[in-house]
């Protein structure tokens, strides 16, 4: 950069301050780790750039002339403001600071979500969330306009290039039905099995439920279907009313299964992958980067438990009738 004639320099204002700060151009200079002749010479150029005295000689010292002292707050403000980008980055790169934009699918935001936030927000405390829980689609198209810093969402027919997509986890869908339900008697529902039950649906626009849709008609299956929900916690509220059997996401179903329901492992496996996506083309935080890492980790560790349980739960063997 080109300074203009009147103009300081960093330099300049540092020795004045420094100046300003010991009183003589001997001990500025033992401060600044230069020559008593070069901080004279600084003092006389950045007199001049000001255009009034800025010191006066009185018995070997250096007296500051009021004008001096005027110029000097101001370059108290300017190294304390200094002072605070320094602190901010220095929060920035221990994660003491920063801001996220969070949103997740229902399934994951109302389950399991909240437990995850927690826990790094206690490791990291000055760090803020914000949460937002939003249908699969609507987070992918709000993550491909820059709007969120992290993502979970159920992968989408209609993906948009401006998103980076990074997996995290499969999670197969149940079946769940209402205590002492017949099919509880089964290890695993079969697809078939649903065939003339009363059944409590997804809506029509969960991916889950047209895969479900589409593997019923192909196998000629036929479901009463009571009533239809649009997010999974309720499903299950209406089958622990005795409404009906649902499949459901398998993270619902398990933060559920203290209600009055049974869970067993639904088979053939529906293909629902969850995945957590950021924006495409811009640099992630160093906070955005190490809450993904945090929440892959924390996510895998309880799908692994919520597999172990819900396996668990399938174990009755199937009774001849």
């Amino acid at each position: 950069m080109i300074l203009d004639e009147g103009e300081f320099t960093p330099r300049e204002i540092e020795t004045f301050a420094a100046v300003m700060l010991h009183g003589t151009t001997t001990r500025a200079a033992d401060a600044l780790n230069i020559t008593q002749p070069a901080v004279s010479k600084i003092l006389l150029q950045l007199t001049a750039k000001t255009g009034f005295p800025l010191f006066r000689n009185h018995r070997q010292r250096l007296v500051p002339t009021p004008e001096a002292h005027m110029l000097y707050a101001e370059v108290k403000r300017v190294f304390e403001s200094v002072r605070g980008i320094s602190t901010a980055a220095r929060e920035i790169r221990e994660l003491r600071s920063g801001r996220l934009n969070v949103a997740a699918l229902p399934a994951f935001g109302l389950t399991l979500l909240p437990s995850i936030v927690a826990s790094f927000t206690r490791e990291y405390p000055d760090v803020s969330i914000t949460l937002d829980i939003r249908s699969s689609a609507t987070i992918v198209q709000r993550t491909s306009r820059n709007q969120l810093d992290v993502a979970v969402a159920a992968e989408v027919d209609d993906e948009s290039p401006s998103v980076v997509r990074r997996s995290l986890v499969a999670t197969p869908p149940v079946c769940i039905m209402p205590k002492g339900h017949p099919l509880s008697r089964l290890s695993a529902v079969q697809v078939d099995d649903l065939d003339g039950q009363d059944f409590v649906s997804l809506g029509v626009g969960d991916r889950m439920r047209r895969q479900l849709d589409d593997l019923c008609k192909e196998r000629g299956v036929t479901r009463r279907t009571k009533l239809e929900a649009a997010l999974s916690d309720t499903c299950v509220n209406l089958v622990a009313e005795g409404v009906g059997v649902a499949v459901i996401d398998r993270l619902s179903a398990w933060m559920a299964r203290d209600k009055a329901i049974e869970i067993r492992d639904f088979r053939p496996h529906l293909d629902v992958n969850l995945s957590v996506y950021r924006p495409w083309g811009t640099i992630a935080s160093s906070v955005a980067d190490t809450f993904i890492e945090h929440l892959i980790q924390k996510t895998r560790e309880t799908m692994n438990v919520v597999d172990r349980e819900i396996g668990e739960l399938s174990s009755p063997p199937d009774i001849e009738t």
